[in-house]
């Protein structure tokens, strides 16, 4: 399982509610564009190719970060911390 950091830019308004709901079914939202997803390999590419089918790859942009557990125990956070931790029994998909 790794966890996996996805930001997106969205020019239609229906698309990105629509981006916004699959991730909210594969993870946490930690900003109004930016999901906290944990997921396998298989999981992942289920994911990538459900994004791609809404994206206009004109003028739309998603990113998949995968963070490294060193990363995620070095993660800062300022202001609003959401009440949550993410692990990795958290989300069955």
């Amino acid at each position: 399982m790794t966890l996996y950091l996805v930001c997106y830019d969205i020019v239609k308004d229906s698309s990105r509610t629509k981006v916004a709901k699959l991730l909210e079914a594969y993870g946490l939202r930690v900003q109004k564009s930016v999901f906290e997803v944990i997921a396998d390999e298989q999981q992942y590419a289920k994911l990538e190719k459900k994004l791609s089918r809404l994206l206009d790859n004109s003028q739309d942009q998603l990113r998949f970060y995968p963070l490294s557990e060193r990363c995620q125990r070095n993660v800062k956070i300022l202001g609003v911390q959401p009440e949550f931790e993410i692990a990795d029994e958290t989300f069955i998909v």
